[in-house]
Protein backbone atom coordinates (compact mmCIF):
# COMPACT_ATOMS: atom_id res chain seq x y z
CA UNK A 1 0.00 0.00 0.00
CA UNK A 2 3.15 2.26 0.80
CA UNK A 3 4.55 1.05 -2.26
CA UNK A 4 1.29 2.27 -4.24
CA UNK A 5 1.15 5.89 -2.93
CA UNK A 6 4.87 6.63 -3.61
CA UNK A 7 4.44 5.66 -7.11
CA UNK A 8 1.15 7.40 -7.26
CA UNK A 9 2.94 10.82 -6.08
CA UNK A 10 6.06 9.85 -7.96
CA UNK A 11 3.62 9.99 -11.32
CA UNK A 12 1.68 12.88 -10.42
CA UNK A 13 5.06 15.37 -9.96
CA UNK A 14 6.14 13.25 -13.42
CA UNK A 15 3.11 14.35 -15.24
CA UNK A 16 3.75 18.01 -13.71
CA UNK A 17 6.99 18.25 -14.89
CA UNK A 18 5.70 17.30 -18.00
CA UNK A 19 3.64 19.96 -17.89
CA UNK A 20 3.30 23.30 -19.86
CA UNK A 21 5.86 25.83 -17.76
CA UNK A 22 4.74 29.86 -16.95
CA UNK A 23 6.73 30.88 -19.32
CA UNK A 24 4.97 28.84 -22.09
CA UNK A 25 1.22 29.67 -20.90
CA UNK A 26 2.34 33.41 -20.52
CA UNK A 27 3.70 33.18 -24.27
CA UNK A 28 0.65 31.45 -25.78
CA UNK A 29 -1.57 34.44 -24.08
CA UNK A 30 0.87 36.97 -25.21
CA UNK A 31 0.57 35.82 -29.10
CA UNK A 32 -3.09 35.16 -28.33
CA UNK A 33 -3.81 38.70 -27.28
CA UNK A 34 -1.22 40.25 -30.18
CA UNK A 35 -4.00 37.80 -32.82
CA UNK A 36 -7.08 40.07 -31.15
CA UNK A 37 -5.03 42.91 -31.69
CA UNK A 38 -4.44 42.41 -35.27
CA UNK A 39 -7.84 41.79 -35.83
CA UNK A 40 -9.04 44.90 -34.22
CA UNK A 41 -10.76 42.89 -31.13
CA UNK A 42 -9.29 45.43 -28.70
CA UNK A 43 -11.43 44.41 -25.83
CA UNK A 44 -10.41 40.58 -26.28
CA UNK A 45 -6.52 41.83 -26.01
CA UNK A 46 -6.88 43.47 -23.23
CA UNK A 47 -8.58 40.88 -21.18
CA UNK A 48 -5.73 39.22 -22.49
CA UNK A 49 -3.19 41.57 -21.23
CA UNK A 50 -4.93 42.02 -18.00
CA UNK A 51 -4.37 38.45 -17.09
CA UNK A 52 -0.66 38.58 -18.23
CA UNK A 53 -0.12 41.71 -15.97
CA UNK A 54 -2.14 40.22 -12.95
CA UNK A 55 -1.01 36.71 -12.89
CA UNK A 56 2.24 36.43 -14.33
CA UNK A 57 4.67 39.37 -12.36
CA UNK A 58 7.92 36.97 -12.18
CA UNK A 59 7.56 36.93 -16.29
CA UNK A 60 9.32 40.58 -16.21
CA UNK A 61 9.52 39.94 -20.60
CA UNK A 62 5.88 39.20 -21.17
CA UNK A 63 4.35 41.61 -18.82
CA UNK A 64 6.73 44.34 -20.21
CA UNK A 65 5.96 43.18 -23.86
CA UNK A 66 1.95 43.04 -22.83
CA UNK A 67 2.35 46.15 -21.08
CA UNK A 68 3.57 47.98 -24.51
CA UNK A 69 0.79 46.33 -26.57
CA UNK A 70 -1.48 48.12 -24.00
CA UNK A 71 -0.47 51.35 -24.66
CA UNK A 72 -0.45 50.47 -28.95
CA UNK A 73 -3.80 49.55 -28.15
CA UNK A 74 -4.68 52.44 -26.41
CA UNK A 75 -3.38 54.88 -28.87
CA UNK A 76 -5.30 52.75 -31.94
CA UNK A 77 -8.34 53.14 -30.04
CA UNK A 78 -7.50 57.14 -29.25
CA UNK A 79 -6.95 57.78 -33.12
CA UNK A 80 -10.40 55.82 -34.54
CA UNK A 81 -12.11 58.17 -31.68
CA UNK A 82 -10.54 61.06 -33.08
CA UNK A 83 -11.07 60.23 -36.97
CA UNK A 84 -14.59 59.63 -35.88
CA UNK A 85 -15.42 62.88 -33.93
CA UNK A 86 -14.00 64.38 -37.00
CA UNK A 87 -16.31 62.95 -39.22
CA UNK A 88 -19.15 63.65 -37.01
CA UNK A 89 -18.27 67.71 -37.20
CA UNK A 90 -17.57 67.46 -40.72
CA UNK A 91 -21.10 66.23 -41.19
CA UNK A 92 -22.41 68.65 -38.67
CA UNK A 93 -20.80 71.32 -40.11
CA UNK A 94 -22.95 70.19 -43.71
CA UNK A 95 -25.67 69.96 -41.99
CA UNK A 96 -25.68 73.70 -40.36
CA UNK A 97 -25.20 74.88 -44.56
CA UNK A 98 -28.77 75.28 -45.27
CA UNK A 99 -30.02 76.56 -41.89
CA UNK A 100 -27.35 79.04 -41.70
CA UNK A 101 -28.26 80.61 -44.79
CA UNK A 102 -30.76 83.40 -43.26
CA UNK A 103 -28.42 84.03 -40.84
CA UNK A 104 -25.16 86.46 -40.53
CA UNK A 105 -22.50 86.95 -37.74
CA UNK A 106 -22.06 90.13 -36.48
CA UNK A 107 -20.62 92.40 -33.93
CA UNK A 108 -22.29 95.43 -34.63
CA UNK A 109 -24.86 94.59 -31.27
CA UNK A 110 -23.01 94.53 -28.77
CA UNK A 111 -19.34 93.34 -27.39
CA UNK A 112 -19.80 89.41 -28.33
CA UNK A 113 -20.50 88.16 -32.10
CA UNK A 114 -23.94 86.79 -32.70
CA UNK A 115 -25.79 85.08 -35.34
CA UNK A 116 -28.40 87.25 -36.46
CA UNK A 117 -31.69 86.73 -38.90
CA UNK A 118 -31.26 89.03 -41.97
CA UNK A 119 -34.55 89.99 -41.79
CA UNK A 120 -34.50 90.39 -38.25
CA UNK A 121 -31.87 92.86 -37.58
CA UNK A 122 -32.78 96.10 -35.72
CA UNK A 123 -32.25 98.39 -38.23
CA UNK A 124 -35.30 96.84 -40.19
CA UNK A 125 -37.71 96.08 -37.16
CA UNK A 126 -37.17 99.57 -35.51
CA UNK A 127 -41.09 100.08 -35.40
CA UNK A 128 -41.73 96.14 -35.57
CA UNK A 129 -43.56 93.95 -33.25
CA UNK A 130 -42.44 91.23 -33.24
CA UNK A 131 -40.64 87.96 -31.66
CA UNK A 132 -36.85 88.08 -32.20
CA UNK A 133 -34.52 85.00 -32.36
CA UNK A 134 -31.10 86.00 -30.18
CA UNK A 135 -28.28 83.31 -30.86
CA UNK A 136 -24.54 83.79 -30.46
CA UNK A 137 -21.52 81.75 -31.91
CA UNK A 138 -21.79 79.09 -28.78
CA UNK A 139 -25.07 78.30 -29.76
CA UNK A 140 -27.29 79.77 -26.55
CA UNK A 141 -30.24 80.54 -27.75
CA UNK A 142 -33.46 82.55 -26.51
CA UNK A 143 -36.41 84.97 -27.89
CA UNK A 144 -37.02 88.32 -26.64
CA UNK A 145 -40.72 90.09 -27.19
CA UNK A 146 -40.88 93.30 -29.07
CA UNK A 147 -43.48 95.80 -29.04
CA UNK A 148 -43.72 99.55 -29.78
CA UNK A 149 -46.39 101.58 -29.97
CA UNK A 150 -47.92 105.15 -28.41
CA UNK A 151 -48.26 103.90 -24.92
CA UNK A 152 -47.16 100.76 -23.08
CA UNK A 153 -48.82 98.21 -22.77
CA UNK A 154 -46.31 96.65 -19.60
CA UNK A 155 -46.50 93.41 -21.17
CA UNK A 156 -44.34 90.56 -19.38
CA UNK A 157 -45.65 87.61 -21.23
CA UNK A 158 -46.41 85.77 -24.30
CA UNK A 159 -48.61 83.33 -25.82
CA UNK A 160 -48.43 81.76 -29.02
CA UNK A 161 -50.83 79.58 -30.40
CA UNK A 162 -53.19 78.34 -33.23
CA UNK A 163 -56.62 76.89 -33.67
CA UNK A 164 -56.62 75.66 -29.86
CA UNK A 165 -53.15 74.69 -29.01
CA UNK A 166 -50.95 76.88 -27.43
CA UNK A 167 -47.74 77.47 -25.35
CA UNK A 168 -47.47 80.17 -22.36
CA UNK A 169 -44.79 81.92 -21.17
CA UNK A 170 -43.45 82.61 -18.15
CA UNK A 171 -44.14 85.86 -16.44
CA UNK A 172 -40.74 88.14 -16.65
CA UNK A 173 -41.17 91.27 -14.09
CA UNK A 174 -40.21 94.77 -15.43
CA UNK A 175 -36.72 94.89 -13.88
CA UNK A 176 -35.00 97.19 -16.25
CA UNK A 177 -32.82 94.33 -17.19
CA UNK A 178 -34.74 91.19 -18.86
CA UNK A 179 -38.16 93.17 -19.21
CA UNK A 180 -36.97 96.78 -20.04
CA UNK A 181 -38.96 99.85 -21.26
CA UNK A 182 -37.73 102.89 -23.51
CA UNK A 183 -39.52 106.24 -24.56
CA UNK A 184 -38.53 107.78 -27.17
CA UNK A 185 -40.48 111.51 -27.83
CA UNK A 186 -44.17 109.60 -27.11
CA UNK A 187 -42.94 106.64 -28.80
CA UNK A 188 -42.92 103.02 -26.54
CA UNK A 189 -41.01 100.34 -26.28
CA UNK A 190 -40.87 97.08 -24.25
CA UNK A 191 -38.41 94.47 -25.07
CA UNK A 192 -38.66 90.82 -22.74
CA UNK A 193 -35.96 88.71 -22.96
CA UNK A 194 -36.83 84.75 -22.10
CA UNK A 195 -34.10 83.61 -21.10
CA UNK A 196 -33.14 80.52 -18.70
CA UNK A 197 -36.27 78.44 -19.83
CA UNK A 198 -38.54 81.16 -19.28
CA UNK A 199 -39.78 80.95 -22.41
CA UNK A 200 -41.68 77.66 -21.46
CA UNK A 201 -41.72 75.75 -24.19
CA UNK A 202 -42.89 78.67 -26.40
CA UNK A 203 -39.78 77.89 -28.51
CA UNK A 204 -40.41 74.45 -28.98
CA UNK A 205 -43.76 75.08 -29.96
CA UNK A 206 -42.92 77.81 -32.44
CA UNK A 207 -40.25 75.50 -33.92
CA UNK A 208 -42.61 72.55 -34.22
CA UNK A 209 -45.69 74.47 -35.68
CA UNK A 210 -43.71 77.34 -37.93
CA UNK A 211 -46.07 75.92 -41.03
CA UNK A 212 -48.93 76.96 -39.23
CA UNK A 213 -50.49 80.35 -38.83
CA UNK A 214 -49.26 81.47 -35.36
CA UNK A 215 -50.71 84.40 -33.32
CA UNK A 216 -48.62 86.33 -30.13
CA UNK A 217 -50.63 87.46 -27.42
CA UNK A 218 -48.59 90.30 -25.46
CA UNK A 219 -50.05 90.05 -21.61
CA UNK A 220 -49.44 92.52 -19.41
CA UNK A 221 -51.54 95.44 -17.82
CA UNK A 222 -53.10 95.45 -21.75
CA UNK A 223 -52.97 92.83 -24.48
CA UNK A 224 -51.88 92.87 -27.40
CA UNK A 225 -52.14 90.64 -30.60
CA UNK A 226 -50.08 89.80 -33.40
CA UNK A 227 -49.90 87.31 -36.72
CA UNK A 228 -46.79 85.94 -36.54
CA UNK A 229 -44.30 87.16 -40.19
CA UNK A 230 -43.14 83.90 -41.84
CA UNK A 231 -39.48 84.92 -41.46
CA UNK A 232 -39.81 85.59 -37.95
CA UNK A 233 -41.35 81.74 -37.41
CA UNK A 234 -38.64 80.64 -39.56
CA UNK A 235 -36.06 82.79 -37.71
CA UNK A 236 -36.91 81.11 -34.70
CA UNK A 237 -37.22 77.41 -35.79
CA UNK A 238 -33.79 77.92 -37.41
CA UNK A 239 -32.46 79.50 -34.62
CA UNK A 240 -33.28 76.94 -32.14
CA UNK A 241 -31.64 74.05 -34.79
CA UNK A 242 -28.71 75.72 -35.11
CA UNK A 243 -28.39 76.08 -31.23
CA UNK A 244 -28.46 72.54 -30.92
CA UNK A 245 -25.57 71.62 -33.57
CA UNK A 246 -23.27 74.51 -32.33
CA UNK A 247 -23.49 73.10 -29.09
CA UNK A 248 -22.75 69.58 -30.55
CA UNK A 249 -20.13 70.80 -32.28
CA UNK A 250 -18.79 72.87 -28.96
CA UNK A 251 -18.87 69.55 -27.34
CA UNK A 252 -17.48 67.17 -30.06
CA UNK A 253 -14.43 69.79 -30.29
CA UNK A 254 -13.65 69.83 -26.39
CA UNK A 255 -13.71 66.08 -27.08
CA UNK A 256 -11.26 66.38 -29.95
CA UNK A 257 -9.16 68.65 -27.69
CA UNK A 258 -8.94 65.73 -25.13
CA UNK A 259 -7.99 62.75 -27.42
CA UNK A 260 -5.66 64.49 -29.20
CA UNK A 261 -3.86 65.78 -25.55
CA UNK A 262 -4.06 61.91 -25.17
CA UNK A 263 -2.53 61.10 -27.81
CA UNK A 264 0.44 63.48 -26.97
CA UNK A 265 0.94 62.17 -23.53
CA UNK A 266 0.99 58.39 -24.70
CA UNK A 267 3.45 59.28 -27.96
CA UNK A 268 5.76 60.80 -25.45
CA UNK A 269 6.23 57.28 -23.12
Amino acid sequence: MKTQSILVLFISLFIIACGPSREEIVKEKFETALSHFSNKQYNNAKLMIDSITEFYHDQIEYTTRAKDLLRTITIEEQKSNLAFLDSLLADNETALEPLMKNFRESSDYGPKKILIHKRQKPENSYNRIYLRAHLDLDGEFYISSRYTGESNINHKQIKVYFSGNHALSEAVEIDGFQNRHFDDGGTKWEVVNYKDGKDNGVIDFIASNADKSLKVQFIGKKHYYILMEKFDKEAIRDGYEISAVLKENKRITQEIKKVKKELKKLSAI
